[in-house]
């Protein structure tokens, strides 16, 4: 760790300026955030922690998050980081910050029991990192070859993912790493391709999100690589089956039908899918009575059990939404009122459903922070998706940076807001985190097109090329 300190305050000190001159190299926040993305979903305190009497657990994702925070800081005192325009969206989250803050005040900032979730862990996982790391890539991540690192990183851990989850589904376990995906005591869903995140519906969201870095990086092959990439794109598809999780299903068709609607590409469309989809189909219709089964394990979608405690978990949270409208029951306390205080209405099934966490994340929000919390985020995630529309006609039509990042954003989005209409992503650092670091790159692409005042933006490797063609100095 404190080597890695240093490096940082001599990246600073001594190779700033050379570093911003020479455009032809990532540049070291680029790998330290991209080292950080991974970490939080494969090297977690589950992987290796480190326990010392009166501090916090220290794990590998966490020594690197504090290197982003000095970075950050040493930045605000370079002129690096700012917060003088276009901070709209900074102000919202700040909003939401304050909104989680009060509530914890209120309530807790632990636990009432050990074996309920920390209201502070949520927070820190299911906001304030994500948030922290927004502001992050929109001031450091400018580059295009620090754009196209984090998405070969996120392509190639989808691969890895969707190898990982072809050997969870063939039980040939012992290929599985790390060990812990193996062990049935730690997480939920051991009968199905969980992953790292020892989840199978975060596991889907992960891989799905290699998919969408994988499409975007096509463009940038050729030859043998390119037959070797689109090789490894079909890796993703049966993995999406292998999660046996019916959310995933539903995020790779939104994915599949965003690139086919908007995605503009040199060739047709349906030539890089056509082989991807006939698969599909051919394995769809060889399965269909297995696909329409209530067994989980054979993949079926008619399952009505788990349908009906997301129902009973519904009406509990609009129960306590209007018991509570403005205050609401407390941040990361759905499951602690739930067993201990819940006087509404019970059904059969909600027994199940007692000690259970929400499994819709808006409503979860609605329940645990009232009108002012649901209102702030949804204000967030509708000003990310305006950010988005915005930058129209303000990047080139191609390249890793082009106007087809913009729908890669969106599809990301899009995967990750259909996975949290199903479960309650809090703890999932990883799932929170990818979505506001692209959001943040879409937002620092239009900051800095305001203050050049130039339409089109291209690859910094072209700035000698023609001026007016990118940004200046930012990129």
């Amino acid at each position: 760790m404190i080597v890695g300190l240093l490096a940082i305050i001599l990246w600073f000190v001594g190779g700033y300026q050379q570093t911003q001159a020479k455009d032809d190299r990532v540049t070291l926040p680029a790998i330290l955030l991209t080292s950080w993305i991974i970490a939080g979903a494969l090297f977690t305190t589950t992987f290796f922690v480190l326990r010392a009497g009166g501090f916090f657990d220290v794990s590998i994702e966490r020594i690197l998050f504090v290197m982003i925070i000095l970075f950050m800081v040493v930045g605000l005192f370079q002129g690096k980081v700012r917060f003088q325009k276009n901070i709209s969206i900074e102000i919202i989250m700040g909003v939401y910050v304050l909104i989680c803050t009060a509530s914890m005040i209120r309530t807790g900032f632990l636990p009432a029991d050990p074996e309920f979730s920390s209201p502070w862990f949520t927070f820190i996982t299911g906001y304030l990192f994500p948030f922290i790391v927004f502001i992050f890539a929109k001031n450091y991540i400018v580059r295009e070859k620090d754009v196209t690192l984090i998405l070969q990183a996120l392509f190639y851990f989808g691969i890895y993912l969707s190898i990982t989850a072809f050997f969870e589904y063939t039980n040939l376990r012992q290929f599985v790493f790390p060990r812990y995906i193996n062990d049935p005591d730690i997480g939920i869903h051991f009968d199905r391709a969980r992953g790292p995140f020892l989840n199978s519906a975060f596991n889907g969201v992960g891989i799905l999100i290699g998919l969408i870095s994988g499409l975007h990086l096509l463009q940038n092959k050729t030859g043998l690589a390119k037959t070797f990439h689109q090789a490894a794109l079909l890796l993703f598809f049966p993995a999406v089956f292998f999660t046996l999780t019916r959310s995933v299903y539903l995020g790779l068709l939104i994915t599949l039908f965003i690139f086919l609607g908007w995605y503009k590409t040199s060739f047709s469309k349906w030539k890089l899918i056509s082989l991807p989809l006939a698969v599909v189909l051919i394995v769809g219709i060889a399965n269909s009575p297995r696909l329409l089964s209530t067994e989980r394990r054979e993949g079926g979608v008619a399952q009505v059990g788990e349908v009906e405690i997301r129902l009973a978990l519904l009406r509990r949270s609009i129960f306590m939404f209007t018991n509570q409208p403005f205050t609401g029951i407390g941040l990361s306390q759905f499951v602690p009122v739930s067993i201990r205080s819940y006087t509404g209405p019970r059904a059969t099934v909600e027994e199940y459903a007692i000690g259970t966490f929400q499994h819709n994340h808006l409503l979860a929000i609605a329940a645990e922070l009232g009108i002012p919390g649901i209102l702030t985020y949804l204000a967030l995630i509708i000003l990310i998706l305006w950010r988005l529309k915005q930058l129209a006609g303000k990047l080139s039509e191609t390249g890793i940076m082009g106007n087809n990042l913009r729908v890669v954003i969106f599809a990301i989005w899009c995967v990750y807001m259909n996975n949290n209409m199903f479960v309650e992503p809090a703890h999932a650092i990883f799932l929170n985190s990818v979505p506001f670091v692209f959001a943040g790159l879409a937002d620092g692409l239009y900051t800095r097109s305001l203050e050049s005042g130039i339409v089109a933006v291209q690859s910094p490797l072209r700035m000698s090329q023609s001026p007016m063609r990118v940004m200046n100095s930012h990129v």
